[in-house]
C-alpha cells in the first residue's frame, strides 16, 4: 500500500511539473491572438519638416522655461544649484528632435521637457515616447513620457541634457 501512494505522489507530481514547465515554454504556449505576445518596435516620427532654431537662456536655483520651435523644457525650482546658460535647438528637418546644451548638464531634481507632435503622421494606436538619442540618431534611453492627445504634446522627465528626438511606438504581434 506504501508503494503504491509513493508511485501515485510520484506520478502525480511528475504531470503538475510537466504542466507548469510546459505552459513556460514559448514552443507549447497557446497561439491564439488572445495569447500573441507583443514587442515595441520605435520609429522616429514622421512630422512637417521645421527650419533649424535655437534659444538660450540663464536659468539657476529659481528654475525657469526656454521654448523654440513648439518644444518647451521646464526646470523646476532647486534642479540647479548655479545659474547656468541653457540652449536649447530643434535641428532642422522631418523628425522632431531637441538639442541641449551644456552637453552633459545633470539635474537635481528632473526637468521637463514638452514636444509638440501636431501635425505629425501618427498610425492608428501608435504611442509617443520621448528618447535621448546621439549624434547618429541612436537610441540610447527611453524617457518616462506622458502623451495628452488633446493638446498634441508629450511631457517627457529630463535628468541630464543631451538630444532628445520623439518616435512612435508600435506594437508587433506574432
Amino acid at each position: 500500500m506504501i508503494r503504491l501512494n509513493r508511485l501515485f505522489l510520484i506520478v502525480a507530481g511528475s504531470l503538475v511539473a510537466g504542466a507548469i514547465f510546459a505552459c513556460g515554454d514559448v514552443a507549447t504556449a497557446p497561439q491564439g491572438p488572445e495569447f500573441a505576445l507583443a514587442l515595441v518596435n520605435p520609429a522616429f516620427t514622421s512630422c512637417p519638416l521645421q527650419p533649424y532654431k535655437a534659444t538660450s537662456g540663464r536659468i539657476g536655483v529659481k528654475g525657469g522655461t526656454l521654448a523654440v520651435g513648439g518644444q518647451v523644457l521646464i526646470v523646476p525650482p532647486e534642479a540647479l544649484k548655479v545659474t547656468t546658460l541653457i540652449t536649447m535647438a530643434t535641428p532642422a528637418g522631418t523628425l522632431r528632435r531637441v538639442e541641449f546644451g551644456p552637453e552633459g548638464l545633470t539635474f537635481l531634481r528632473p526637468a521637463h521637457l514638452i514636444m509638440s507632435y501636431e501635425g505629425c503622421t501618427l498610425a492608428p494606436g501608435a504611442r509617443q515616447e520621448v528618447v535621448y538619442v546621439n549624434e547618429s540618431l541612436a537610441i540610447l534611453e527611453t524617457t518616462f513620457s506622458e502623451s495628452d492627445p488633446a493638446s498634441l504634446t508629450i511631457k517627457s522627465r529630463l535628468t541630464h541634457f543631451s538630444g532628445y528626438a520623439l518616435v512612435s511606438t508600435y506594437a508587433v504581434v506574432y
